[in-house]
């Protein structure tokens, strides 16, 4: 029998993504959306995907996309290092809740939750499994998300669903609108700076292999993804490209200069700290270009292992992290 999916968060990378894939596949997928006038959410009707419209706080609608659904693929999040902390907790915390709800309310035996690398708080160095312990790290996106990762395993298993955690770090793809378009708007306007020299591993993970693993947790059998989390890379276990492979990568595709300008990680830390500030007193309703948690992430030695998801689920990735950035980095291409 062919397995139904209920989903939020479709109209993210990830989301458009696991869209195309699961029509591709035949598979029977409803989904959640704000707008349904939004150009994203038009493709995704095109796609023959089911729409209710609503948000993460109208369990009625939660509850009309999960019904018939066998696994309820929950994606949405409020993501960022900036903004009011109340909203990341309504969104990632609360919303959560609401789909677990909703989903146990509807009869849907799995409930696969797309968790975050954020869960183990940021460690400065290490090669870091499932077995490492989840920690919060004070910002608000990391909190909730780690939050919302142990309400859908608490929760979920009171409700009596099959829960299982995904945990990606920094996502590209096709429909990237973080990563990738800023990175490469930074290097266009020469602002890019590598810290240390760029010599920290730069954990990625294309969309599709998001989507792969997401797949595999729905469809797999209980006693191997009941209560389990893994991590997904663009390799099993190997040391990722570096932030300047990566940036160098990025700018070629894109056809750019590559950054060369580099700064100790105590005077980056410190200009993301001032700028961090400046804004706040501001009332900037945006991120500064450098925030202290752009600085960390860019210079953490830390290698995020997937090999739990290769040997339970048998998963393999499609693509190294370099030939998926050359990929995807040539759609944003700056012209003139």
């Amino acid at each position: 029998m062919t397995l139904a999916l209920a989903a939020t968060g479709l109209t993210s990378g990830v989301g458009m993504r696991l869209a195309e894939v699961a029509r591709e596949r035949g598979l029977a997928l409803a989904g959640l959306v704000r707008d349904l006038d939004r150009d994203d959410a038009r493709r995704l009707a095109s796609l023959g995907v089911r729409l209710v419209q609503g948000d993460l706080g109208d369990r009625a609608a939660l509850g009309e996309v999960a019904r018939g659904a066998g696994a309820f693929v929950h994606m949405a999040a409020h993501v960022g290092d900036w903004g009011p902390r109340a909203e990341f907790e309504r969104v990632n915390v609360e919303g959560t809740r609401n789909a677990l709800e909703a989903a146990a309310a509807a009869g849907v035996r799995r409930f696969v939750h797309l968790s975050s690398t954020s869960v183990y708080g940021r460690p400065d160095r290490g090669r870091v499994t499932e077995a490492w312990p989840r920690e919060r790290s004070g910002q608000a996106y990391d909190d909730t998300k780690t939050d919302a990762e142990v309400l859908a395993f608490e929760r979920g298993h009171a409700l009596g669903l099959e829960v299982a955690a995904i945990r990606p770090p920094i996502i590209y793809g096709p429909y990237d609108r973080n990563f990738m378009p800023r990175a490469v708007d930074t290097i266009a306007r020469g602002r890019m700076l590598l810290i240390d020299g760029g010599r920290a591993p730069l954990n990625l993970v294309w969309a599709d292999h998001v989507v792969d693993v997401l797949l595999l947790a729905a469809e797999a059998p209980a006693a191997a993804v009941a209560g389990e989390a893994f991590n997904v890379m663009d390799g099993v276990s190997e040391t990722p490209a570096s932030v300047r492979e990566v940036m160098e990568t990025l700018a070629r595709a894109a056809g750019l200069p590559p950054p060369t300008r580099s700064v100790p990680y105590p005077i980056a830390l410190g200009i993301g700290h001032a700028l961090w500030n400046a804004f706040r007193l501001a009332g900037a309703s945006k991120a500064p270009p450098v925030t202290p948690f752009v600085v960390k992430l860019m210079s953490r030695h830390v290698v995020y292992d997937a090999g739990k998801a290769a040997r339970v689920l048998g998963w393999k990735p499609r693509l190294g992290s370099l030939e998926g950035v050359a990929r995807y980095a040539k759609a944003f291409r700056k012209v003139g």
